[in-house]
């Protein structure tokens, strides 16, 4: 009986442990959209698969591309998307349904900093459902990070604590539990069926000028040893893979000109030696686009909606 409590007493703690985790991360992680996109993903095929950051999930709408190639795909872009996550999603992706191709919508920034441990760090991670490659996904992105966020996974989110009631009601309300599009939709921004974000022109410009550049001296070896994982995980699947880059404001273009144009030709040669298909949209032409300001909802590039679809007729010529 003795050794009967030694065994089952650290069993329970381990339990309790693991609820109040779960029931913490359920009251104090935000909700993002990407979850609805993962839920689409296991539970439709699709021919395409766009993955990348913010500028792509504002400006891929994949109504207005699949009704150009007759295809369906579904765009699992996200803001803080960082390359070893859109390495995994593709990797998911073929566990659970496997695409014919891959778009990743590359901003040069993302490849020159390194994401701090945030909020956003997990947004992702967090949505995978149990699996080989959640486990290869936490090795290669949590392990290696503070041990607490491992332990006791909350901690990242802790900050939420003071909205917590708000977040729990909201969770576990119908809208949110049947994985409603709705519920990521308001008067700025709509979610569509497809993963797109389409930005209304009723959406204050944000003026902030804190743009996320392009720096050769700071690239982010983790981003090239992640895309190098991609790239040899489509050739392995016969998935078609294509990069491109959004175009942003002219007037940013403009200001940022030297770190717009030397990441071109850094991206230029470097897919050429991957042997990947390259589009940087700051130099080809988009008929009809509105470069300047008033085509984007900020600085950055985040274009509105009516902007985004022609931007995707562009897109669905090289997807067809």
């Amino acid at each position: 009986m003795h050794n009967f409590k030694k065994i089952i007493y650290p069993i329970v703690f381990i339990i309790l442990i693991l609820c109040m985790n779960q029931i913490l991360m359920l009251a104090v992680s935000p909700y993002t959209e990407f979850r609805n996109d993962m839920h689409k993903l296991e539970t439709n095929q699709y021919d395409t698969l766009y993955i990348g950051t913010s500028h792509g999930k504002a400006g891929l709408n994949p109504n207005v591309i699949d009704e150009i190639t007759g295809e369906k795909s579904l765009n699992m872009c996200l803001g803080g998307e960082e390359m070893v996550d859109s390495y995994y999603i593709v990797k998911e992706a073929c566990r659970v349904n496997k695409p014919q191709k891959v778009v990743y919508e590359l901003d040069p920034g993302y490849w020159a900093m390194k994401v701090a441990l945030s909020p956003e760090y997990l947004t992702i991670y967090d949505e995978f459902p149990v699996s080989n490659v959640k486990a290869e996904y936490y090795m290669d992105k949590v392990w290696r990070e503070d041990f607490r966020v491992t332990l006791f996974p909350w901690f990242l989110y802790r900050k939420g604590i003071k909205g917590a009631k708000q977040r729990l009601e909201r969770k576990l309300s119908k809208e949110y539990q049947e994985y409603s599009d709705s519920f990521y939709s308001n008067d700025w921004q709509k979610y569509t069926e497809k993963g797109q974000i389409a930005i209304s022109r009723n959406t204050p410009f944000n003026a902030s000028e804190d743009i996320v550049l392009w720096d050769r001296k700071k690239m982010n070896s983790e981003a090239t040893e992640a895309f190098g994982k991609l790239v040899k995980l489509c050739k392995k699947e016969g998935i078609e893979l294509t990069v491109v880059t959004a175009p942003v404001p002219q007037e940013t273009f403009e200001k940022y000109k030297f770190n717009f144009e030397d990441a071109d030709k850094f991206f230029t040669n470097y897919m050429s030696e991957q042997g990947v298909d390259y589009y940087n949209f700051n130099y080809i032409d988009i008929p009809g686009f509105d470069r300047s300001i008033n085509g984007f909802s900020d600085y950055e590039g985040h274009m509105y909606e009516d902007q985004a679809e022609i931007f995707s007729k562009e897109i669905a010529k090289i997807v067809e």
